[in-house]
């Protein structure tokens, strides 16, 4: 064997992949070519915290306009419709974001890997997959929507309410499957604008239409979801445009070959069977963790439900100020998702530990900050959503000031979960994930009731306590290691 190959195979055993002509390492492909670690971070998190703080907006925006949309009794009714909306949403989109969490793995090792076929097949077999379950899921929540209603405790006119809207903003999964997909694997490839001009414009549009609808047309409480389903629909034809061929992401060059646009073709919008056992792979165990998820808040909601009148609605006043400070997180976490999926498929074990340590350290800064804004400020915040005097206000303004103390641990959980699923570990996430939630979220919360009179204030003290126990097992996982083996 030459002194060539010899070098190779050492790098190799080390991790390395290098060019087969200079010996360099090759580093990281598409817009991440070239750019240090701090900066490939930026380049990933900084559109998608625009992004998110446009959602938050689009959140607030809407729980204004719920909140002068009636006073009294009526009013406190929508603003439970809006607490029991939030949680139906996301039991919508639970199938399409496990999808986009298995094209991002994919499409992330294949960038990382300068494999850009497989990435571009990737993607096409990952909308097509979105579409299917956004419409499955759309049609499930049209038909469960009444029973939520009711298992939720909303009174009746509440349970009416929320009826009318989730029927209607049922029609816009599809549109989300798309985009939920689309957009992680763009950031997947290192290109993080384009989700967010895609998002901009289902906010704008969102915003737009709603206000049209409910104050010019007097649709009520359908105006609000007639106005998201608007919004989603643009957003998805704008994201589809982006990745036409000829027309996606430029091509980017760095070290040794250039890499590819990633683009979406007719070709690979026909079903691959391979392809989609790869996705579904990473994907389920991620569906699972989700729902468990979304089971466990689903019970915690009941528990609020039993609760007096205009509980849940507090609660949801507590849940938009919290998204203050999972903005930064969420926009961090994705971050290092992405990075540890291009330096595990570049073989470079060493920089997917420093790109997650980098993201753990800025994810505890700017949440831990925004964490202590938001309980400091948090009667200022709470009267966006209407009358400082209302019961309502009174219930969520303690809990807020607890909450935003303990985004730091928020910040340790999101992160260390994110970049072990960028890894493809997501049966690990899972299995951590819902042990805890179930023994915690429920076991605990559970026998916490049965001690007598329990206010919204306990059950958030309760969520708080599953955060540090998460936080603390995804923190020895990431040191142990074996996130870093995971084959994809």
């Amino acid at each position: 064997m030459s002194s060539e190959e010899d070098q190779t195979s050492e790098h190799e055993a080390n991790g390395d992949v290098r060019d087969t002509v200079t010996g360099e390492r090759l580093g990281l492909g598409g817009n991440l070519a070239g750019l240090s670690l701090p900066r490939q971070v930026l380049a990933l998190a900084l559109w998608p915290f625009l992004q998110n703080l446009m959602g938050v907006g689009v959140g607030f925006a809407d729980m204004v306009i719920a909140g002068r949309m009636e006073s009294g009794t009526a009013g406190e009714a929508v603003m439970d419709m809006m607490g029991a909306g939030m949680y139906l949403m996301w039991l919508l989109m639970i199938l399409q974001g496990a999808m986009a969490t298995g094209a991002m793995a994919l499409v992330s090792r294949s960038t990382g890997a300068r494999d850009i076929k497989s990435a571009n097949l990737a993607l096409g077999q990952s909308i097509l997959l979105g579409l299917v379950t956004g419409v499955i899921s759309g049609v499930l929540i049209w038909m469960i929507v009444p029973s939520m209603g009711r298992f939720f405790g909303l009174s009746e006119l509440a349970q009416s309410y929320v009826t009318d809207y989730m029927r209607i903003a049922a029609l816009l999964a599809p549109f989300s499957g798309v985009m939920f997909v689309a957009s992680s694997c763009l950031r997947a490839y290192g290109d993080t604008m384009k989700p967010f001009m895609a998002m901009l414009l289902v906010n704008l549009v969102n915003v737009a239409a709603s206000l049209y609808f409910v104050y010019t047309l007097n649709w009520g409480v359908s105006g609000l979801a007639a106005g998201t389903v608007v919004g989603w629909g643009c957003g998805a034809s704008v994201i589809l445009w982006f990745l036409r061929p000829g027309g996606g992401v430029r091509k980017q060059k760095g070290k040794g070959e250039p890499l590819a646009p990633l683009q979406l073709s007719i070709e690979n919008l026909r079903y691959d069977i391979p392809m989609l056992r790869r996705i579904w792979k990473i994907s389920w165990p991620s569906m699972i963790e989700i729902m468990g998820m979304w089971s466990v808040h689903a019970v915690g909601i009941y528990f609020i439900g039993t609760m007096k009148a205009g509980t849940l609605g507090a609660h949801a006043m507590v849940v938009r100020l919290e998204s203050v400070s999972l903005m930064p997180g969420f926009a961090i976490g994705m971050a290092a998702s992405t990075l540890t999926g291009q330096y595990l498929g570049a073989k470079d074990q060493e920089m997917a530990k420093k790109a997650v340590r980098l993201c753990w350290l800025l994810g505890i800064v700017t949440m831990g900050g925004l964490g202590v804004l938001i309980s400091v400020f948090n009667t200022e915040f709470l009267t966006l959503f209407g009358d400082p005097s209302s019961e309502q206000f009174q219930m969520a303004a303690p809990v807020i000031r607890i909450v935003g103390l303990f985004q730091v641990l928020t910040a340790t959980m999101m992160v260390m979960k994110m970049s072990m699923r960028g890894a493809g570990d997501t049966r690990t996430v899972t299995i951590y994930s819902f042990a805890s939630m179930g023994l915690i979220r429920v076991g605990v919360l559970w026998l916490v009731m049965r001690q007598g009179e329990v206010d919204l204030l306990k059950v958030w003290q309760v969520m708080m306590l599953d955060v540090l126990v998460q936080g603390s097992i995804f923190v020895w996982l990431h040191f142990k290691g074996g996130w870093l083996k995971r084959e994809v």
